[in-house]
């Protein structure tokens, strides 16, 4: 199913019209990896309602930074779309400044320590990719969304 079929479904399902609802696009977590597959069913078993990325990169990239109300439909790794989420909250917080209240909402880690060791190791990786330092300063957009809709 194509995404703007599954989008169909949904205005049906939920009884919406084309005016009443709109997407920002597509997402996928990990780019179709054994990790990526993981994060998606700790999506679709509601243990997962939030996503890290550092903020340099979207400046770097001329991303604009996502806002509460945005809505995205997500898709595995053969790119079929799986759920729909609507985001609730977007912050930007330094890194070091991560509460454990906020991090365990990715759902991943057991401890702050753990989640900070993980996310440090995935965001110097995207700044040697982006060309920016990565530090406990640097600010991260944090996400935070609800599931809406699955296939």
């Amino acid at each position: 199913m194509t995404c703007e079929e599954f989008w169909e479904k949904y205005l049906t399902d939920s009884k919406l019209s084309r005016e009443d609802a709109a997407y920002s696009g597509e997402m996928l977590f990990e780019n179709s990896s054994v990790t990526g597959t993981e994060q998606l069913d700790l999506v679709l078993r509601g243990q997962r309602t939030a996503s890290f990325s550092a903020f340099p990169a979207y400046e770097i990239n001329r991303e604009p930074v996502p806002v509460a109300g945005e809505v995205y439909i997500v898709e595995d790794g053969d790119e079929e779309p799986r759920c729909i989420i609507e985001l609730v909250d977007v912050k930007v917080v330094p890194f070091g400044e991560i509460s454990w209240e906020l991090a365990s909402k990715e759902g991943e880690d057991e401890n702050l320590e753990q989640w900070r060791d993980k996310q440090r190791e995935y965001m110097e990786e995207e700044a040697d990719l982006c060309g920016f330092e990565f530090n406990d300063e640097t600010p991260v957009v944090c996400e935070i969304f609800r599931v809406i809709y699955r296939a």
